[in-house]
């Protein structure tokens, strides 16, 4: 019996929009994955924002702009009592040892992933995927994270099949317009 891809993409949904449910579905059909979780953090370590208190609010959000069934909003670093990536990712494995995850992010967080906690260490535990975002096409390919691992970056669609880690992959499809931030000052918020 194979095991089950389940895809992770970590973020604040400050709130969730098309463009988060545009990249999932392209994932989803390329990598063919069981599911994609939707990680909506309680609290981003690199932001000085109080998250915490607005997180029904984007769990909700997330969960109205979903149409797909594979995707599953959650905040399940609030469950896990975990505050970083890696140690998100690592508690997964731990207590789900028969699941490939794949970690889902921006190319805006490749750009400052050398900022995370043990950063290094999260190529060593699943497949990332990063997913090109307006303005940073060059500026995450140039940056620190991408220069350490560049001898380990693959086509989207020979990530499947790889078993051996670092393995990570840029996926520049043309990027959603809409950004959590504009629409926050649209909205006033």
């Amino acid at each position: 019996m194979s095991k089950s891809n389940i895809g992770l993409l970590g973020g604040s949904f400050d709130p969730a929009h098309s463009g988060h449910l545009y990249i999932s579905n392209k994932i989803i059909n390329i990598l063919g994955l069981n599911q994609l979780w939707w990680l909506v953090t309680s609290q981003n370590p690199l932001k000085k924002k109080n998250q915490f208190v607005n997180l029904e609010n984007r769990l909700s959000s997330a969960y109205l702009i979903n149409n797909n069934f594979k995707i599953k909003p959650q905040a399940l670093e609030l469950r896990l009592g975990t505050n970083f990536t890696y140690d998100t990712v690592r508690k997964l494995h731990k207590i789900m040892p028969k699941i490939n995850f794949y970690w889902i992010m921006g190319a805006d967080n490749l750009y400052n992933m050398h900022n995370w906690y043990n950063w290094q260490k999260i190529f060593y535990i699943c497949p990332i995927i990063i997913v090109n975002r307006k303005g940073y096409f060059y500026k995450s390919l140039n940056s620190k994270a991408s220069k350490k691992f560049w001898n380990r970056r693959f086509n989207i669609r020979e990530m499947k099949y790889k078993k051996k880690l670092p393995a990570w992959s840029f996926l520049n499809i043309k990027p959603d317009s809409n950004s959590s931030t504009i629409l926050r000052k649209n909205i006033g918020y």
